[in-house]
């Protein structure tokens, strides 16, 4: 399973498994507290906050709307995390014929699939001598916000 070769737009992220932050992760209330209440207020870094695996993560801008009812839509950068075992209903990356695609897992018995939540796309269902190999398991998406 890790095997398959990175891509050159392929970013590894997160910090080595020994550093961690002295002060965890701090909780953020939404909305807008007293100017003059300075206490609790620390840096939040994205690193504690969305990875668990920083030796297994990456990241991958998504290309096309086939994920577009999972909230991944094109230009979308997703986390993708290697040492998560995938299973039933997860996003995932997946090789196919030497392309990487990201679909929802569908796993039933001997039955496997990779689905679109796009109607106009079509599953994916590995033929017989077809190769389809699940690279990772997808866990954020990070979109721009039109402005």
């Amino acid at each position: 399973m890790y095997s398959y070769e990175l891509p050159d737009d392929v970013i590894r992220v997160g910090r080595d498994a020994e550093v961690t932050s002295p002060l965890g992760r701090p909780n953020v209330a939404i909305g807008f507290g007293s100017p003059a209440d300075d206490t609790g207020v620390t840096r939040l870094d994205l690193n504690d906050i969305l990875i668990k695996h920083p030796q297994a993560t990456f990241l991958m801008r998504v290309t096309g709307e086939a994920m577009h009812e999972a909230g991944i839509d094109d230009g979308d950068v997703v986390l993708v995390d290697r040492a998560i075992t995938p299973a039933h209903g997860h996003v995932v990356i997946a090789v196919v014929e030497d392309e990487f695609v990201c679909r929802r897992l569908f796993r039933q018995g001997i039955d496997i699939r990779l689905q679109a939540t796009d109607p106009a796309s079509a599953d994916i269902v590995p033929h017989d001598g077809q190769e389809l190999q699940v690279w990772g398991v997808v866990t954020n998406a990070i979109k721009s916000m039109p402005i």
